[in-house]
């Protein structure tokens, strides 16, 4: 099937990005697969690619949001797709609505369903992707906490104490427990007897941050 458009593949992660681009290859596209923004800034002016497809974290430097500013100063109307492990952008200090309304955003278990990515590559060239195709509009348990309470579990994950938090945050113990309620509030995080609010946040932070990225 010849469909004789270029696109521009990101991803930091190999097999991903062989896994990618051979997908994309077996449908038609002609495809400049690159690791990182630096290698993608140099492929884009050389390739002149129709869209990109970008994962969000690239390692060292620009992340794929920044990437995609960088493409679209000199291609304004390159279409753009992430694909990600990130469900919940604020996780990594990006509000949602500071990605371009006609970008997709798909979560990376979204390579399995050819349709769906096919269907995000073609409405992003066109400038009009849907509600489907913006995965981290979905709503989650995540995802009416703030910043703070998201930095707060991210701490907590990676094993620090209520008090080590308030030493790193510069605050109080008794101000770090009283963002723990808040943020177990906003989760609707339900505390039944015997259990540990704590423990049931951090648990679900790992499940829906964490663990997809593993």
């Amino acid at each position: 099937m010849a469909i004789n458009q270029k696109l521009l593949v990101v991803e930091d992660n190999t097999f991903m990005r062989a896994l990618i681009s051979d997908l994309l290859v077996s449908l038609g596209f002609e495809v400049e697969a690159v690791e990182s923004a630096s290698a993608a800034v140099k492929a884009a002016a050389r390739f002149d690619p129709d869209a990109a497809i970008l994962d969000v974290e690239l390692g060292a430097g620009p992340n794929g949001f920044d990437l995609a500013r960088i493409l679209r100063e000199t291609a304004p109307e390159i279409g753009l797709v992430f694909l990600t492990n990130i469900p919940e952008p604020k996780t990594i200090g990006v509000d949602n609505r500071s990605i371009p309304k006609d970008a997709a955003y798909l979560v990376k278990d979204s390579v399995g369903d050819i349709d769906l990515l096919l269907k995000a590559i073609k409405a992003s060239m066109r400038g009009r992707v849907g509600q489907e195709l913006r995965h981290d509009r979905d709503v989650h348990s995540l995802s009416n906490l703030s910043r703070s309470q998201l930095d707060l579990l991210h701490l907590a994950a990676l094993g620090l104490s209520n008090t080590e938090i308030a030493a790193r945050r510069g605050t109080t113990v008794r101000a770090v427990e009283n963002l723990f309620k808040r943020a177990i509030d906003s989760a609707g995080i339900e505390v039944g007897p015997g259990e540990h609010g704590r423990v049931l946040a951090v648990r679900k932070y790992i499940e829906t941050v964490v663990l997809p990225k593993s």
